[in-house]
């Protein structure tokens, strides 16, 4: 990865690492543009594929710039928003040059969540990181690998303004998630930023 002097390396390990930063304040949103990001959301959760069958996704999704293919369906992609399209070019700048697709989740109350996995990288460019940035209520990013008395897990807080960044290794490695709990009761965007051959 060519840039990244602004960000923290966390080692977990064989070499692989966990990179987090903050947003520059212009970049982050007050409380007027995160009820306007809010609005983007559609209207219907989409289906996935979850431990075999479709189910509803418990969170907003939708793909920006590129299509996006997970969990046995695709996000078809809608022109990045003037909104978000500042954070693209900051991520273009700051991470990698050939970062060019946008994945948003909308979480709210305690029955929204990410479970954990490996981001799909058939259609990623070759050593492009995944990038997150973190909106609104702050929520646990976990990283675990292993399983059983195996399994191992580190846990990274995911607040206002947060951008974790995955290098492809680590993703291969590494499962991430955004685990469900009944404390939370507010709303979070997450802004995922990937780097796609073609269209998705």
């Amino acid at each position: 990865m060519p840039r990244l002097a602004n960000f923290t390396a966390h080692d977990l390990g064989d070499g692989l690492q966990f990179l987090d930063g903050r947003l520059p304040d212009d970049l982050r949103w007050d409380a007027a543009t995160f009820e306007a990001a809010w609005a983007l959301h559609p209207a219907i959760r989409p289906s996935i594929l979850m431990h075999g069958r479709m189910v509803q996704a418990p969170r907003w999704t939708q793909a920006y710039g590129q299509d996006y293919r997970f969990s046995g369906q695709t996000s078809h992609a809608e022109p990045v928003p003037p909104l978000i399209a500042p954070h693209l070019d900051w991520a273009r700048n700051e991470v990698h040059p050939a970062l060019n697709a946008l994945l948003v989740n909308w979480y709210e109350g305690p029955g929204h969540y990410i479970g954990p996995h490996h981001d799909t990288t058939r259609w990623m460019l070759p050593g492009v990181p995944i990038v997150t940035l973190s909106f609104g209520e702050e929520r646990v990013f976990r990283l675990s690998r292993g399983t059983g008395e195996r399994r191992e897990t580190r846990d990274f807080r995911a607040a206002d303004g947060t951008v974790f960044v995955i290098p492809r290794d680590t993703n291969d490695a590494w499962k991430h998630a955004v685990p469900k709990s009944a404390r939370y009761t507010g709303r979070r965007i997450s802004v995922t930023i990937r780097g796609f051959r073609g269209n998705g």
